[in-house]
């Protein structure tokens, strides 16, 4: 304190001294330090207080201490807090007429000998204790660096000596994997070589048998037939039949022609003659019966009957929506044991009954379509009985079956073979039940869950634990669930197809995980969800399998996240990308497209109002492209004459107001194998336009016209004498096609099964009705042409 007191201001030293402060200081210390009072501060003021009203002049350094409590005799006559504060050059003199300390006080206030060693001593213990304590923790930090230093290098060590003897491993692992390996090709080789060895000898004896068996019945049939037996040619040559084209031809190619024909046709090719009898008996051609062609007119009779003549190769079946049939018919399809390909679908005449009388007979079935149906639990609970080797199970829109009828569906022994399951639109289902079909069901490859607007994560997550090996799941129509879901699901990296549409919660969130996790990843349908940005796209080019890609209607999408796409990894690999009603899209997508996609088949970028004709160009040098659709965007001439440089097989032009007769033109002449073509509500096309595309381009089967006001009867001429393959044709909207069209028609195309005529007021209803007679759909109306045809 005497060093911090030389540093003051003479001016602070001299009030200091003049007020006493030293002295109040040390006599108000001395009585707290000699009395200890309870409450010190209370102590401080009430002598504060009684050295205000005495005055400065009787203070002492005793003053506030009590009578008994003071010593005899004081030690130092001077104030020890005043010998503190006048620690300076004139410390030595008075404060009041600064005259010099006598003798015997200075005598008193130096020094001695022994003070200075004690000093010097604790100086220089104080010193060396500073000393050791650092030198102390320099030690403790080296020593801390050496333990370190030797704990890294035993790790260090560690992991050599562990990286070794995975190496090691490895290679070992590789060395028993090739050795196994050989074993099992030359096990494979030596059981192949005994089963074709027996398998010959087995199928020599049934190939005899049955050459026996064919020649005894083909020898019977012709005597009921009363034919020339010493005759060895052709069947029919000597009563002079058979003798059209089909008849002459090989039996095997014959047969192959006869494949074509549905049930109802053979049933008419058999009554022809007798060679074409003889040929539409072949047994290749009953194993598979499709009676959905002719299901508005099959009766228990007629499947009775067929199924009794094919029941023993019969393998395919197709009851799809056949209305009138009953019992006799289930129990002769119970009948086919070799049956492994079933479809029930929106059969009204199906029951539990009746199913399980199927299943009992039926029990090698694969493949099963039970959708739109009216079964219950019981019916499920059959099929976990019988059906020991089920596959495929279809039970879309199947409302009567509950949570319990999966429970007996996983409890059942096919439970573990199945691997296909489409349960779209089944409201009924809980997450219980789907907890109940992750836990049996642990082999499912695929998932449909379309149609599903009470979906919720809840029923996700167990099917996201449990079904490891799913690889194709479908989303459809499911707009409840949230990125929580779809990050579980994320997390098998097994996924090869997604399907999602309709859903606003999905985020790039989900995206993200999918493309990072999901490196298998072959199909992705992602329409109407649009809440996803360009970082999706992003997150999605690291996929290098991915082959389909479908982001209709994702309206936030735009070049930035089609460029980082295509630039990764699966930019090569893309064959189809759907870009339909993305308005962010513009030219630079179809440069970066262009650049990167050389495998792309099918690209649509329907009502991408950004792209322009030297976008649409790009798109004509993309030699890969067979299908494109550009509708609505702003394609003219000269764009859809570029589209025409290499040949295309499927072009969609819809509103596309700006392509005229030369544009066409040009354009048929180059693409003269195109197959599909839509011109609907192309304004400025006319007769003689589809004058040159008819002559052009002769393989047409799919041709749209709908809206185009200019077309007349002409054009329906110039297409029904020259395109004989055409299959589909709409000609809505066309106000100057009348009757007479519909005669050219009749005429040349005789391959029309699908003829659309709505607001076609020049057509009566009578030649309308008359057309439906030669052609299987006619859909006709002479309404009003509504507004948005832009007449």
């Amino acid at each position: 304190m005497a060093a911090s007191m030389k540093a003051l201001n003479p001016e602070l030293k001299k009030y200091l001294r003049s007020n006493k402060l030293p002295d109040v200081y040390e006599a108000l210390i001395t009585g707290l330090a000699v009395m200890c009072p309870d409450d010190p501060h209370q102590f401080i003021l009430d002598n504060l207080q009684v050295l205000i009203e005495k005055g400065l002049e009787g203070l002492e350094w005793d003053m506030f201490v009590a009578e008994f409590m003071k010593p005899v005799n004081r030690i130092i006559s001077e104030s020890n807090l005043e010998f503190i504060f006048n620690m300076d050059d004139d410390s030595m003199l008075s404060p009041a007429n600064r005259d010099p300390i006598p003798k015997h006080i200075m005598h008193l206030l130096q020094p001695s000998a022994e003070m200075y060693e004690k000093a010097h001593l604790h100086y220089n213990k104080k010193s060396m204790k500073v000393c050791f304590c650092s030198w102390m923790q320099y030690y403790l930090i080296k020593k801390k660096e050496r333990l370190e230093l030797e704990a890294k290098m035993a790790r260090a060590v560690t992991h050599h000596t562990n990286r070794i003897l995975k190496l090691c491993l490895e290679e070992w692992m590789e060395w028993v994997k090739y050795r196994k390996g050989r074993q099992a090709m030359a096990f494979q080789k030596i059981s192949h070589v005994l089963n074709v060895s027996i398998g010959r000898v087995i199928f020599q004896a049934w190939h005899s048998h049955t050459l026996d068996a064919r020649r005894q019945r083909e020898y019977f049939e012709r005597l009921e037939r009363g034919e020339n037996m010493e005759d060895d040619d052709a069947f029919g040559q000597g009563t002079g039949e058979a003798r059209d084209s089909l008849s002459n031809l090989p039996r095997k190619v014959a047969i192959q022609i006869f494949k074509y024909v549905d049930v109802a046709d053979l049933a008419r090719c058999a009554c022809v003659c007798r060679s074409w009898k003889v040929i539409t008996q072949a047994n290749t051609l009953w194993n598979r019966l499709d009676f959905y062609q002719v299901r508005n007119r099959v009766t228990d009779k007629v499947v009775t009957k067929l199924l009794y003549k094919c029941r023993p190769y019969l393998i395919h079946l197709n009851m799809r929506a056949c209305q009138f049939i009953s019992e006799p018919s289930f129990m002769s399809i119970s009948e086919c044991c070799n049956l492994q390909d079933l479809n029930f679908s929106q059969c009204l005449g199906l029951d539990d009954e009746k199913l399980k009388l199927v299943a009992k007979g039926c029990k090698i079935l694969l493949y099963l379509n039970l959708s739109h149906t009216s079964i219950t639990d019981a019916s499920l609970r059959t099929l976990a009985k019988y059906c020991n080797n089920l596959q495929y199970l279809s039970l879309a829109h199947c409302k009567k079956f509950s949570d319990r009828g999966l429970l007996y569906l996983s409890s059942g022994k096919n439970s573990k073979k199945l691997d296909y399951l489409d349960i779209s639109g089944c409201l009924q289902i809980t997450p219980d039940g789907f907890k109940n079909l992750a836990n049996g069901c642990t082999n499912l490859q695929t998932l449909l869950l379309n149609d599903f607007p009470t979906l919720s994560d809840d029923c996700i997550f167990p099917v996201a634990a449990k079904l490891t090996r799913i690889h194709t799941m479908s989303f459809l129509g499911s707009p409840n669930l949230t990125d929580e879901a779809f990050k579980r699901i994320a997390n098998n990296k097994n996924l090869k197809k997604i399907k999602i549409e309709g859903n606003q919660r999905i985020s790039d969130v989900s995206l993200r995980q999918i493309g990072t996790m999901c490196t298998n990843l072959e199909h992705l349908y992602i329409a109407d969800c649009q809440r996803l940005t360009d970082l999706s796209l992003k997150s999605l080019s690291t996929c290098r399998l991915l082959t389909v890609a479908n982001f209709a209607d994702c309206v936030r999408i735009s070049d930035k996240g089609v460029r980082q796409l295509v630039d990764g990894p699966c930019g090569p690999r893309l064959r189809e990308l759907n870009l339909t009603n993305c308005i962010r899209v513009g030219d630079m997508a179809m440069v970066n497209i262009h650049k990167r996609c050389h495998n792309l088949t099918y690209l649509s970028v329907c009502f991408c109002e950004h792209i322009s004709e030297a976008g649409i160009e790009l798109l004509g040098q993309t030699h890969s492209l067979t299908s494109v659709d550009i509708s609505g965007c702003n394609c003219g001439d000269q764009g859809l004459s570029a589209l025409g440089n290499n040949s295309r097989r499927d072009v969609t032009l819809s509103e596309c107001a700006s392509i005229t007769d030369l544009g066409l033109q040009k354009f048929a002449q180059q693409c003269k194998n195109i197959e599909r073509l839509d011109l609907s509500h192309c304004m400025q096309i006319t007769d003689g336009a589809i004058k040159n595309l008819a002559f052009c381009c002769r393989m047409l089967n799919v041709l749209n016209l709908a809206g185009c006001k200019l077309v007349t009867d002409l054009s329906i001429q110039y297409l029904s004498g020259v395109c004989h393959y055409l299959v589909q044709l709409d000609v809505s909207g066309c106000l100057l096609i009348t009757d007479k069209a519909l005669k050219y028609l009749r005429k040349g195309c005789k391959k029309l099964k699908l003829l659309t005529l709505l607001y076609c007021k020049g057509v009566s209803r009578n030649s309308a009705q008359k057309m439906m007679r030669h052609v299987e759909t006619v859909q006709y109306s002479n309404d009003e042409v509504p507004s948005y045809f832009g007449y």
